[in-house]
């Protein structure tokens, strides 16, 4: 049995690679011996595998180069394009197979690993969503693609838990529609995401709630934090993740907020705080070390640590928020690593799987959207979190175990998945 998993994206997102792992990790269980590839955004030559699983690349890769030149760049999207509308004929398969021979080595691999396929499986996460922009169709359609290919050579597909939406365009919401409406299963992770592909027009019949599959990662990593960062085993440890996405006067004021939530925290003398940067991507400089180098130089205390170490992975990230005593994260995979530790946790909201899954476990009043984090909606926030700290920890007791099982029942949905009959 053959599986390529698609859509997967930088290790350096370490939301996005624990997914990546937890993926590997069911789709080994849910079929013993199936022989398993990524065709990631990884570059194949740079990262050849993740977890012992070969890394082709993928189309959307190959056109998203940001290494290679502007014109080199339309060049790729326009070949990539060529092949999309080839894909859109009925009964396109051979030719699809026999022109796969004339494209870049990165795009053929991808292309005839689909050929091959007894099972595609797309990456769960948050990426299939818009602005009313072409960039944002481009990009949806390149996400699509490798499913849309699927399809035309009659390959099951699934999607893992993810969340979508908004599509604000019409080409988008047709995109979406005629797409997802070919998937034998698409996992949807929160209430609003469903409405969203309503909106699109996606059939139900193929839609099922799930659960975010990072409730079902296992880290691997007892590294010994506190000690490396010379913090002492009494002090109430805080760790706060930050991201560069508004405009650049709401940006200004959101980091303002934190900093001065930093600096709040720190007038606690047995309190001491560690920026950490979920994300590290050079991909259009998704790298929240800049950020938190901007919120660090508004305080300036030693007390306050700064993870600047893009060799951390997944696992040693996971143990890192183990350590916390509380969290107050905007990235919201740490968020979900803190919860999984049993830690108590504050979001801010950037996206509304925030809230959706915040809200799933009961903890919605522990959210504040981006656009509202003041330096007194934080403060307010943290100190009650301090304050609620115990109760906070029994509720995640009572409700994590269960979540947490619920992620991990997907590798039985996996084998339903593949048992059903499929349509050709």
């Amino acid at each position: 049995m053959k599986i390529v998993i698609v859509d997967a994206y930088l290790r350096e997102n370490r939301g996005d690679a624990a997914l990546l792992s937890v993926a590997v990790e069911q789709l080994q269980l849910a079929f013993p011996g199936a022989e398993l590839h990524i065709a990631g955004f990884e570059q194949p030559q740079q990262r050849p595998e993740f977890d012992g699983v070969p890394n082709l690349g993928s189309i959307r890769r190959y056109v998203g180069d940001e290494t290679v030149g502007r014109l080199a760049r339309i060049s790729r999207k326009l070949l990539a394009l060529g092949l999309a509308l080839l894909a859109a004929v009925p009964g396109s398969a051979p030719l699809l197979r026999a022109v796969s021979w004339l494209l870049p080595g990165e795009m053929r691999a991808e292309l005839r690993a689909l050929t091959e396929a007894d099972l595609v499986f797309s990456l769960g996460g948050g990426r299939l969503n818009g602005k009313a922009d072409f960039a944002s169709d481009l990009s949806i359609g390149f996400l699509l693609l490798p499913l849309w290919l699927a399809h035309r050579f009659a390959v099951p597909t699934v999607l893992g838990p993810q969340s979508y939406g908004p599509f604000p365009t019409g080409v988008q919401r047709l995109m979406v529609r005629r797409v997802l409406a070919t998937c034998r299963r698409v996992v949807v992770r929160e209430e609003i995401s469903l409405r969203r592909l309503d909106e699109a027009g996606v059939p139900p019949a193929n839609l099922v709630r799930g659960v975010d599959s990072a409730f079902a990662f296992h880290g691997a990593s007892d590294r010994p934090w506190r000690q490396q960062l010379g913090i002492p085993e009494d002090a109430v440890l805080v760790l706060m993740t930050a991201r560069q996405y508004l405009g650049s006067e709401a940006q200004s004021g959101y980091e303002a907020a934190m900093a001065a939530t930093v600096r709040h925290l720190l007038e606690r003398e047995d309190c001491q705080v560690v920026l950490v940067p979920q994300v590290t991507c050079s991909f259009q400089a998704d790298d929240d070390r800049i950020v938190n180098s901007r919120i660090a130089d508004r305080v300036g205390s030693p007390r306050l640590h700064v993870l600047d170490d893009d060799r951390v992975d997944h696992h040693d990230v996971f143990a890192l928020y183990g350590t916390a005593d509380f969290i107050l994260g905007t990235r919201f995979h740490s968020v979900i690593f803190g919860l999984l530790a049993g830690v108590p946790c504050a979001a801010v909201e950037y996206d509304h799987k925030t809230r959706g899954i915040m809200e799933d476990l009961d903890l919605g009043h522990w959210v504040v959207p981006m656009t509202e984090a003041r330096a007194d909606s934080l403060i307010a926030l943290v100190d009650k979190l301090l304050v609620d700290g115990d109760a906070y920890r029994e509720h995640l007791r009572r409700v994590i175990p269960g979540y947490s099982a619920r992620a991990a029942g997907f590798v039985a949905e996996l084998q339903a998945d593949l048992s059903a009959p499929t349509v050709r």
